[in-house]
């Protein structure tokens, strides 16, 4: 009796881990494209938003134009803070900072009363849109869930501005395309040290773009000393997140972008992203093999732009990142 007993009290112990003990993961939500068909001056909608705010005790503090903070002190005890980021097209609702939720920065998980809360600022929101005409756009709704607002922002993406647009398109096939060995990272990044130092994603990235261009019929050369008239791919990595592990699961993304340049002169630029859990036995693989994972794609969809470029793509999951 006493071994059952002690074997029911290790499930109950297991499963309370893997569950992150009940709390939930918080959620972000993207109304980007949610105003898509009255034109609303950047005023109005930030007065409906603040309307909308209101109609559940939330207070509202304009930071800049196009970003307000609110925040809400649910029955004296609980305090949640957001930002709301918008333009006239539409809004963002992001986790800022919590008390007395048991928010937990590591797995991203927090009181499932917070996810709540945020949906019913939405709907106000939604609904005051509503009021001045807005038939809202909810197939552009987007919400995500995987990291907190301090580390679902990817560090400044590739400076494209030293570079004028060429005017005519370029067919890549038959040309020589050179690239860093070494894909670099972001500078003032905020990729974790030991990401740095324990994988080689920055390496691994690069031979996956070559590995599958060249499966396209592209020729893609590592060379460090690019000269102007090389036809260059230059890639950095902007962003890279391992959160999780064995009992709650892999949480991880590498987030990307890349230009394409001859002196100067951009033919296309990208941005990209692919978050993983870790696939099949995912709980079981190591952070490194997660985030190998994500740049094996990575440089799929890197070779996939690589033989037909165009200005400022969107691939994989970079959509879902915020730059």
């Amino acid at each position: 009796m006493k071994k059952i007993l002690s074997l029911t009290a290790l499930v109950t112990l297991v499963v309370l881990i893997a569950t992150g003990c009940g709390g939930a993961l918080v959620q972000n939500i993207d109304n980007s494209g949610y105003i898509s068909d009255k034109k609303l001056s950047l005023s109005k909608v930030e007065a409906t938003i603040k309307k909308g705010a209101m109609r559940r005790g939330w207070i509202s503090k304009r930071i800049k134009p196009g970003l307000l903070e609110v925040r809400n002190n649910v029955r004296g005890r609980y305090l949640v803070v957001l930002n709301i980021s918008f333009d006239t097209r539409g809004y963002k609702i992001m986790y800022k900072e919590s008390q007395n939720l048991k928010y937990d920065p590591q797995t991203n998980k927090i009181h499932p009363n917070y996810n709540k809360w945020v949906a019913n600022l939405e709907r106000d929101i939604n609904y005051e849109l509503s009021k001045i005409g807005v038939m809202g756009n909810e197939s552009a709704r987007n919400v995500t869930t995987i990291s907190s607002s301090s580390s679902t922002t990817a560090s400044t993406s590739l400076n494209t501005s030293n570079y004028s647009k060429s005017s005519a398109s370029i067919n890549t096939n038959g040309k020589t395309i050179y690239m860093k060995s070494i894909i670099p990272y972001a500078k003032g990044n905020r990729i974790a040290p030991n990401i740095k130092q324990e994988c080689q994603i920055d390496k691994q990235l690069a031979e996956f773009i070559q590995q599958y261009a060249m499966q396209q019929g592209l020729t893609v050369k590592f060379k460090n000393n690019i000269g102007s008239n090389d036809l260059y791919l230059k890639v950095q990595i902007d962003d890279a997140i391992s959160q999780g592990g064995a009992f709650r699961g892999h949480n991880k993304y590498t987030a990307i972008s890349g230009v394409l340049v001859q002196g100067k002169k951009s033919f296309g630029s990208f941005k990209a992203a692919r978050i993983s859990g870790g696939g099949f036995w995912g709980a079981y693989k190591g952070s490194c093999s997660v985030l190998v994972r994500t740049v094996d794609t990575l440089g799929k969809d890197v070779a996939g732009w690589l033989f037909s470029p165009m200005d400022n793509a969107m691939l994989g999951d970079a959509s879902r990142i915020r730059y």
